[in-house]
This record gives structure tokens, C-alpha cells and sequence, in this order.
């Protein structure tokens, strides 16, 4: 009942106290696999994507849902200051509050991967905003890196007082990075503590932090687990969802809607995968049949993404990655 209220758009909290700003209003700067919905909600299924926006108050909330009862962990970060988890609950959570008059800076990023979930992000409160609007007929999120600390750009509208939504402006095209893969992909065992998903980071994970490295956008689209032929501990006759039938869908959990490859243009797609393939002796593939299925695996790839660069990655355990290079 409560997701098709959601889809209804009839879930909100008191605004009262603060603007309401739906989630695909141009002020909302996004990065990696978000899906606009009809009501103002940005829906996301994979791991690491981030949502961005300036703002001029004392205090800013997020109200977000899930289809899943799963837990899933978050980066927010305010201004210049440090990057904090937390773990979302449906409904309103309260990212800040008492802050001091001004403009701030807002960014969170979902650190757990899609397996967890969808999250459905409705939008934000910014608590004592003076001339706060209701972009509610926003379309599609922008893109960009919210990182930056130069991103008042697409999609970031500053807090005004005269009730006027200023133009956005035009940028140049940013570089930008696809990371497809396993756990390792996805951030697994970063942190120290917790269960397997607390201890995840898509933030941390090698893609992204390379794509920071090269000042680039990126989208980490990985699942703990996969592989190209064989996933973790699968046993014959082999017929799990492996990358191949993976790659186009938006969300882990769903198999609509796809991700369509007139949504982003990456420059670079690096393809990681081979651990979950080689870690189980008794049940690895030959090298032909690897052979003969990540070659399929690099086609249909080619096919979703006919303009990027591919980079092929062995796993970092060198055990695996040795028994991978042959097919490779």
C-alpha cells in the first residue's frame, strides 16, 4: 500500500517547516543510475549513486522509501565537512539541522549496492529557505559530478529570495567512467565492522575513486556475487542470471525498467569480472567455454555501448586471475 501511494505521489511529510523540492527538480544534481518517475521521485537500483544540491536555510531533510525492507547505508556530506554514514528509514530522515544562515552545500551518496533494493528518493526539505519552489514538473534529473566544488552548474539553483528560477546554464561534457563487476566493484569489505552490506562502499570502491583521480563522472554498476559465466558457488547445470543479462537493467532486483544507452555516454567501461568465475574449483569452466562466453559478453557490450573504450580487468586475487587471462 505504501508504494502505491508513493506512485500515486500522496506521501509527504508536514512542509510546514520547510520547502518542499521533489527529487528531479533541476535544483537536484545527480550522478550514476537514477530513474525519473511521474510524481517527482528519482528512483535507484544500483550501488553508488548521488544526489547533489545547494541551498539557503538552517536545516535540510530527505525523505526516501525503499521496496525492500533491507538496510541500506549512506554517505552524506555538508559543505566542506567530512562524509558521514547512516542508514535510511522510510519516510523523512533528518540530514541536518540547526545550521547556521547561509548557503550550504548538500550531497549524499548510497554506499550499499542494488541487491538491497530500490530506493525511491522523493525529495528534500530545506528548512527556513526564503522563496523555495515547487519544481514539481521537472522531467529528467540532471547529470554531472556533485563533487565538485565548482558544480553550481546544471541542475544546482542557488537560494534566491525574488521567487525566479535562474536558467541553467550550459557546460562542457564531462569525462565519465562505467564500472561493471562483482563485489569487489561494488566496494565489499572496505570498512572493517558490520555485516557483509555495512562493511560496503561504493563511494570507496577502485572505480570510483579512480574516476576522481581523472576529476571524471562515473556510475558503478556491480553486484557481489557475479560473474561472466559462473557466479559465486553456482553449481550445474548453471543457469543463474550471469553479466550478460545484467548489464541493461536499472535496477539489480527488477528486470524493468532497462537502462537504455542514450541515458549516458561513458568514455571508459571497465569490465571486471573473473573472481566468482575461477574461486570454485570443481565447478570453473573450461577455457574455451570462458572463452567463448566473455566474448559474447564483450559483443553485447559493444552493442549497449558502441562509443566507449572497454577495458578488460583480471581479478585482483592472483590465483583467479591467472586461471582468467587465457580466456581473456
Amino acid at each position: 500500500m505504501m508504494l502505491a501511494l508513493l506512485a500515486a505521489g500522496l506521501v509527504f511529510c508536514d512542509t510546514a517547516a520547510a520547502g518542499f523540492v521533489p527529487a528531479n527538480s533541476p535544483r537536484i544534481k545527480t550522478m550514476g543510475r537514477w530513474i525519473p518517475t511521474d510524481n517527482g521521485s528519482l528512483n535507484a537500483g544500483r550501488g553508488a549513486v548521488i544526489a547533489s544540491a545547494e541551498f539557503e536555510g538552517t536545516g535540510v531533510w530527505v525523505q526516501m522509501y525503499s521496496d525492500s525492507q533491507r538496510d541500506v547505508w549512506w554517505l552524506k556530506k555538508l559543505d566542506d565537512g567530512p562524509f558521514e554514514r547512516f542508514k535510511s528509514h522510510m519516510g523523512t530522515n533528518v540530514l541536518y539541522q540547526n545550521l547556521p544562515p547561509g548557503k550550504h552545500q548538500l550531497t549524499i551518496i548510497r554506499e550499499t549496492e542494488g541487491m538491497q533494493g530500490v530506493t525511491i528518493l522523493r525529495g528534500f526539505f530545506f528548512v527556513g529557505e526564503k522563496g523555495s519552489v515547487d519544481l514539481t514538473s521537472a522531467a529528467t534529473p540532471t547529470t554531472g559530478n556533485p563533487e565538485r566544488k565548482d558544480a553550481v552548474g546544471p541542475g544546482i539553483v542557488s537560494g534566491n529570495t525574488d521567487g525566479k528560477e535562474p536558467l541553467p546554464q550550459e557546460q562542457p561534457k564531462r569525462r565519465s567512467i562505467e564500472i561493471i563487476g562483482d563485489s569487489v566493484a561494488a566496494g565489499a569489505f572496505i570498512y572493517s565492522e558490520g555485516d557483509y552490506f555495512q562493511r560496503e562502499s561504493g563511494y570507496l570502491a577502485f572505480g570510483p575513486r579512480l574516476a576522481r583521480m581523472l576529476d571524471a563522472d562515473w556510475s558503478c554498476v556491480a553486484s557481489s556475487g557475479e560473474g561472466a559465466v559462473r557466479n559465486n558457488e553456482e553449481k550445474a547445470p548453471y543457469t543463474a542470471k550471469h553479466a550478460e543479462e545484467q548489464i541493461e537493467r536499472a535496477f539489480y532486483t527488477q528486470q524493468e525498467p532497462r537502462w537504455s544507452s542514450d541515458m549516458d555516454d561513458p568514455d571508459l567501461v571497465i569490465l571486471a569480472y573473473g573472481e566468482n568465475d575461477f574461486n570454485d574449483a570443481a565447478n570453473r569452466p573450461s577455457d574455451a567455454y570462458f572463452k567463448e562466453q566473455y566474448k559474447k559478453l564483450i559483443l553485447k557490450l559493444r552493442q549497449f555501448r558502441p562509443d566507449s573504450v572497454i577495458f578488460c580487468m583480471t581479478p585482483a586475487n592472483t590465483v583467479t586471475s591467472r586461471q582468467c587471462v587465457p580466456g581473456m
